[in-house]
């Protein structure tokens, strides 16, 4: 424990730096010397030249020194009380070392201008110039404390923000993370399903899930893909389930070009369009429509019509709730879901992203 304190204190005298606000300190508290000059001498200090000039010496030549002392005790306190729950240790402890520190000093004060003024020590001025330093360092204390505590204010609202972007990127990687797991099971169900029925075509759907698993390695690690980039994907997805459906599977793509740069979180249209896949009766004579268009509101809309399978699938929804999630942490607007009984519609914010940028830096 004494080695410890012995550290602290070192790194206090040594580590700390004199700053800006320091600096305004020294010139901030210079008003206060010419006070004790006036207390020591009244009138006399601005009418006998030689007191003046004595006075006014000493007290330049006192006003840093002290200053400096001041400054130094300040950060070996802080060292010891930096928290704001020690405020209050923390101002006692200042008072109860500043306040004989300054006292001392006017002292001193007090007998050199005496001295060099050629004047016997006037004990009856010590009361006053030591009032004087006790007001000036509780005034000085307390604004000192409220600038403290602003800062520490300041940095804990830094922090904070830090660490809620810290956590809120950590639950996107994590997010991001189940995609890939429940891509690649439903992936090798339909090419499982497809070797019994057709080698030739189970080798294309090999060949082109490639294609997309590069697609999906290169850009799993963005939070955004622009729209045109997301449909080619899509197209090339879609072109895995044509293999197997055929014409029991439709996908309508219609994306003005004033839209291409939109974006939107990558594989959202993938997901959707798989949701539609798993929940719904694909057949020739019944085929499963699936609609990719934009609406006025800077939307992008995929609806599919609603032929749900009799005996329902198994599904704890995480493809819906990635994506809903997905666009609250990237602060967005909310995902529409609404079921009908004709179509299921979900309407998906196109994000601007030069509007993004701003926002985000």
């Amino acid at each position: 424990m004494a080695k410890q304190t012995v550290f602290s204190l070192t790194n206090a005298l040594r580590g700390n730096r004199l700053t800006r606000y320091d600096v305004s300190v020294l010139f901030i508290v210079l008003p206060y010397y010419f006070i004790i000059a006036m207390l020591i001498w009244g009138k006399e200090y601005v009418t006998d030249p030689g007191v003046f000039l004595t006075t006014t010496a000493i007290l330049l030549g006192v006003w840093p020194a002290s200053w400096f002392i001041h400054s130094k005790a300040g950060y070996i306190i802080r060292s010891f009380f930096p928290e704001v729950n020690q405020t209050s240790p923390r101002v006692l402890v200042t008072l109860a070392i500043f306040i004989p520190i300054t006292i001392f000093i006017n002292y001193l004060i007090l007998v050199m201008c005496c001295s060099a003024a050629g004047r016997p020590y006037m004990p009856e001025k010590f009361g006053s110039i030591s009032l004087a330093g006790i007001v000036l360092n509780i005034i000085a204390t307390a604004v000192f404390e409220g600038t403290y505590l602003l800062k520490k204010w300041k940095a804990s609202l830094i922090e904070a923000e830090k660490s809620k972007k810290a956590s809120l990127q950590s639950e996107l990687d994590n997010l991001k993370s189940q995609v890939n797991p429940h891509f690649l099971f439903n992936s090798l169900n339909s090419l499982s399903a497809l070797i019994s029925e057709d080698q030739q075509k189970a080798e294309e759907f090999l060949y082109e899930m490639c294609k997309v698993y590069r697609y999906l390695l290169q850009n799993n690690e963005h939070e955004l893909t622009a729209i045109h980039v997301e449909a080619a994907f899509l197209k090339s997805y879609y072109y895995l389930l044509k293999t197997r459906y055929e014409s029991a599977i439709q996908l309508d793509i219609d994306i003005p070009d004033q839209y291409r740069n939109y974006q939107i979180p990558p594989f959202t249209l993938q997901m959707l369009v798989e949701n539609a896949v798993k929940h719904n009766v694909i057949m020739e004579s019944n085929p499963l429509i699936i609609q990719v268009y934009t609406n006025d509101n800077e939307e992008l809309v995929v609806r599919n019509n609603q032929q749900a399978k009799s005996v329902s699938v198994q599904s704890n929804k995480i493809g819906l709730k990635n994506i809903q999630r997905k666009y609250q942490l990237l602060s967005q607007r909310s995902v529409a879901i609404a079921p009908g009984d004709q179509y299921f519609t979900v309407t998906l914010p196109l994000i601007n992203p030069a509007t993004y940028e701003s926002d985000n830096h």
